[in-house]
């Protein structure tokens, strides 16, 4: 105390309360420390109020209060044995999603290559499968296992929806895109036939198996949409995940651009494919170059990754957690 000009003098009690005599530095010390915090607290104490006593008006609630620095002033080795339950369980929670999300922030340079590595095995192993014949169920099994891997962008894959509406039919393979969406993806073979040469007047149309997976998408979509509230429930139900059912996005993924054999091919397979609605065809050589582009980004972007030298000589990831 004495560096803030305040000696035990300063200190009078009388009936049990102490009157402090104290330095302004002091109250400066202290008001600094509280200020921000007291103004987010009340804040959210006026928000929330508001949102329940005026709902019509103020139309976002307001969450836990959290004020900045709270953490910092109280997370220590000190506080460990007075945790509750409850807050062992939120930390418990809480601290997983967190690191991995920190992490992701500053992608360590050992594990971006181990992934590149594996990714080039999975576009050399798809290179070879797409010439060695395979049936449509062996393709419908493989590319339901890797499918979360050579397409960025999906965190579940979700198999035959067992939902009982009728004689209502759901899609067997479904995907669900990073922001909550769904996408039906129907699997066809690489030496699906997906244009047919229309001789009386020089255009190209769907073939019929082509024809037929479009319908069926169509049917999927129209049923999801149809029953959004049930395909919610059922998502949420067996795998937590909340849904947005919108308007899924139909996917089909058939056929081989190598097998056009001239440009206006090309022009009227991209006529037809820009043509469907919420439905697009995907090629296995399309699917193949977007892998291959993929691990050039993540290529070009480990070559950027600040790197510094441990103790040991070995290089390492200069982790940044600003």
């Amino acid at each position: 105390m004495a560096g803030f000009g305040v000696t035990p003098e300063a200190i009078e009690v009388k009936y049990n309360i102490a009157r402090v005599k104290t330095s302004k530095q002091l109250l400066q010390k202290m008001s600094s420390e509280q200020i921000d915090r007291n103004r987010d607290i009340k804040n959210d104490i006026i928000k929330r109020t508001f949102y329940n006593v005026y709902p019509s008006y103020f139309t976002t609630p307001v969450g836990a209060v959290y004020a900045p620095g709270t953490l910092a002033n109280t997370l220590s080795k000190d506080i460990v044995p007075k945790l509750s339950a409850d807050d062992r369980d939120a930390l418990n929670a809480f601290l997983p999603e967190f690191v991995a999300s920190e992490s992701m922030s500053s992608v360590n340079l050992l594990k971006a290559t181990a992934q590149i590595e594996s990714l080039k095995e999975l576009a050399s192993e798809l290179e070879i499968a797409l010439s060695a014949g395979h049936g449509e169920s062996w393709w419908q099994t493989y590319v339901r296992s890797k499918i979360l891997l050579m397409q960025q962008g999906y965190i579940k894959a979700i198999e035959k929806m067992n939902i009982s509406i009728g004689t209502t039919k759901f899609p067997d393979f479904s995907l669900i895109t990073h922001d909550n969406y769904l996408d039906i993806l129907e699997i066809k073979k690489p030496s699906t036939e997906i244009l047919k040469l229309d001789s009386s007047r020089g255009n190209y149309f769907a073939d019929s198996e082509i024809a037929k997976a479009i319908a069926q998408v169509e049917n999927y979509i129209s049923n999801v949409t149809n029953h959004a509230d049930a395909v919610r429930s059922y998502i949420l139900d067996e795998y937590k995940i909340n849904l947005k059912v919108v308007r899924p996005r139909g996917i089909i993924l058939a056929g081989n651009t190598s097998q056009f054999s001239d440009q206006k091919q090309k022009d009227d397979f991209r006529l037809l494919s820009q043509g469907l609605k919420n439905l697009t065809i995907v090629t296995y050589d399309e699917l193949l170059t977007r892998l291959r582009n993929y691990i050039g980004v993540l290529e070009e972007f480990t070559t950027k990754l600040p790197q510094k030298t441990g103790k040991n000589g070995a290089a390492a990831v200069a982790v940044n957690r600003g």
